[in-house]
């Protein structure tokens, strides 16, 4: 980002995921079988995509996703759509 006195600032952010941010596998209907689940937060990271985008995607019913006391999220459908999208034509 430049400045009004032309420095250059550059920022670097690193995100760490433990395990108290929960990965772990449960049953996914929709794939019909036990998949890798995460929090929308932990699934973001793991494929590099923003936590709000993995919210549009949940909004959208693009992913799959379970909901009881949290949101967990599909990271095997999250990665599905991922690669759809990186391999559609343009």
């Amino acid at each position: 980002m430049n400045t009004d006195d032309g420095f250059v600032v550059e920022i670097d952010e690193r995100i760490s995921v433990t395990n108290d941010e929960q990965q772990f596998e449960a049953y996914c209907s929709d794939c019909s079988k036990m998949t890798q689940m995460a929090t929308p937060k932990t699934a973001g990271v793991l494929t590099e995509i923003s936590e709000r985008e993995v919210f549009r995607l949940i909004e959208g019913k693009e992913i799959h996703f379970i909901e009881n006391n949290r949101v967990l999220v599909c990271v095997e459908s999250l990665r599905n759509l991922r690669a759809d999208f990186n391999t559609a034509p343009e």
